[in-house]
């Protein structure tokens, strides 16, 4: 097998799937070379070093590595994108407009493709099967996430079976239906950077928990945590007492169905240290919801939400501490802010740390 020389980076074994998630979220792995391995790290080919930032996202995920150059082999036996399997298959301006990011969630791909493309389905979704040996079924996104249970319209454009799948991430295991329930692998990094927060013996409110992915990876790393994890749509609830029992967590993630208003005027009302609100399309109406959750002497609420420019952030984030002082609390401060991806032309899907203390 040929070998070829390129930029790298060492990682623990024991690191080795977090920091993938974290590379790949932002395209630095180089597909078409293998990894090094050896008995206490994995060497992984990338694009470029880490920036600067990149560097600070590893560290607040606990994660240690060294840049070197190595030799890595060259993944033969497969195409290295769909673009060079579909050269003499589509005319050269189809090409240049094949979708270079897709999703994968356990073996389903999901990608969208633009309107000269979506008479092309069956042939790019054929080719991105051929580029990732492990999967099974390839679906083209039909209409984007919507309405209360945040749903989006899928079509099967290759392969074979049903739309279920078991999705793997940070060593926690997620049977879900992605045309039945929100779950995006894009918030894999969000999610560790978030349970690297909890400590031992807290309390957390997971207010949007879909089939579990915060919730689940918070008390599979944390001593002595109690979850709450509340979701309002029927099939996320029962995938996510499914995910439950898959992980053997069943002593520390309580699966609760209902809105997350009600649940935190009732069952939740001011027992959390912590409450997740993964819903930037909505969060900020439940700002009630977080504080009520929360006990009387504070905590922190992670609150998702969209931004339209980011030289709004700080006018954005400002309103957002001035309502929460509405509500009752003197002392409100964000504590940091993260761009978690970029969802259209100049806007943003950020997620900001707040603390909250001294209720009135």
């Amino acid at each position: 097998m040929s070998l070829k020389g390129s930029q790298g980076i060492r990682i623990a074994r024991a690191d080795c799937e977090a920091a993938l998630d974290f590379l790949r979220e932002r395209n630095l792995v180089v597909r078409d070379l293998g990894f090094l391995r050896s008995c206490e790290s994995v060497i992984v080919p990338v694009a470029r070093h880490p920036s600067g930032d990149e560097v600070k996202g590893l560290a607040s995920l606990g994660i240690a590595f060294e840049c070197i150059e190595a030799d890595f082999p060259a993944r033969e036996g497969r195409p290295h994108n769909m673009r060079e399997y579909l050269v003499g298959k589509l005319p050269p301006p189809l090409l240049e407009r094949i979708p270079k990011s897709y999703d994968i969630v356990g073996d389903i791909a999901i990608l969208e493709l633009p309107e000269e493309l979506k008479g092309h389905g069956e042939s790019i979704g054929e080719a991105l099967m051929k580029v990732h040996g492990g999967l099974r079924l390839v679906l083209k996104k039909t209409s984007d996430i919507s309405g209360k249970f945040r749903v989006g319209g899928y079509e099967v454009i290759a392969g074979h079976g049903s739309t279920e799948t078991v999705h793997r991430e940070h060593g926690c295991l997620y049977r879900l239906d992605p045309t039945k329930v929100f779950f995006t692998p894009r918030l894999s990094t969000e999610r560790a950077r978030v349970a690297a927060q909890v400590t031992e013996g807290e309390v957390v409110g997971d207010l949007f928990a879909g089939v579990g992915p915060f919730s689940i990876l918070i008390a599979k790393r944390v001593a002595g945590v109690k979850v709450y994890s509340v979701d309002v749509n029927p099939i996320a609830f029962q995938y996510l007492e499914g995910n439950i029992r898959l992980n053997k967590l069943g002593d520390r993630v309580i699966a609760i169905l209902g809105d997350a208003a009600e649940v935190t005027s009732g069952t939740l009302k001011g027992i959390c240290s912590r409450a997740i609100m993964n819903l930037p399309a909505g969060a900020e109406l439940f700002l009630e919801a977080a504080s009520n959750a929360l006990r009387p002497e504070g905590g922190v609420v992670h609150l998702h939400i969209f931004v339209d420019g980011l030289e709004s952030l700080g006018t954005r984030v400002a309103a957002i501490e001035d309502r929460i002082r509405e509500i009752g609390w003197r002392d409100v401060r964000a504590l940091r802010t993260r761009v978690i991806r970029e969802v259209g032309a100049r806007s943003y899907h950020v997620a900001v740390d707040i603390s909250l203390s001294q209720r009135e």
